[in-house]
């Protein structure tokens, strides 16, 4: 899913704000912020053709809906921090369904699907070698500064932005040397309810 630019922009914000602290993570590139709803991995080109050809259809079942940027939070718990990302929350069902239904069209082609429970986010950075050193007292230092975006009003559920799920993205990784490059393969518009 595409983010609107008020929306990188605080994603960009943020990470650079966090950057400072030194920590062992790899940050999100400026402008690759994004919310993934299946990763595929290594995909044959016949075999991209046909996913590309199929998607339409069933995202064009889902009408539009709006998301709304949350608190800053970590995966998969303050105790071992991999993934620091940003919430997202609003119909969050909506974008579960729309999730399960793509996922339908790819279990179709046989993609192996993720099966740990999907918590709509976006990824800011993601903590380098968890064996060394550096890495011991992390949980705490991420923790104090998380809350302390909280407490400020730096990123809060308070002042929300809009995260608008008007369409779907197709798209390719390119990894490079500074980090991936992610080239859109097509679009899939959701369903536009006339009001």
């Amino acid at each position: 899913m595409p983010l609107p630019d008020d929306v990188v922009e605080l994603v960009d914000t943020v990470t650079k704000r966090l950057e400072r602290e030194d920590w062992p993570v790899r940050w999100t590139a400026p402008g690759n912020a994004h919310v993934t709803l299946h990763f595929l991995g290594e995909v044959e080109p016949e075999r991209a053709q046909l996913l590309r050809l199929s998607l339409a259809a069933t995202v064009a079942l889902h009408e539009r809906f709006n998301l709304r940027t949350a608190d800053l939070g970590v995966f998969p718990n303050m105790k071992r921090p991999r993934i620091i990302w940003l919430g997202l929350y609003g119909p969050a069902h909506r974008l579960h369904t729309l999730r399960d239904d793509v996922g339908g069209v790819l279990e179709t082609f046989a993609f192996e699907l993720d099966d740990k429970e999907f918590h709509p986010h976006i990824t800011l950075g993601r903590v380098r070698d968890a064996r060394t050193s550096r890495i011991r007292d992390l949980p705490t230092k991420i923790r104090a500064r998380l809350e302390q975006a909280s407490a400020t009003g730096e990123v809060t559920h308070r002042n929300p932005l809009p995260v608008p799920v008007h369409e779907v993205l197709l798209v390719q990784s390119h990894l490079e040397r500074d980090g991936p490059r992610y080239e859109v393969l097509e679009r899939y518009p959701l369903k536009v309810v006339d009001s």
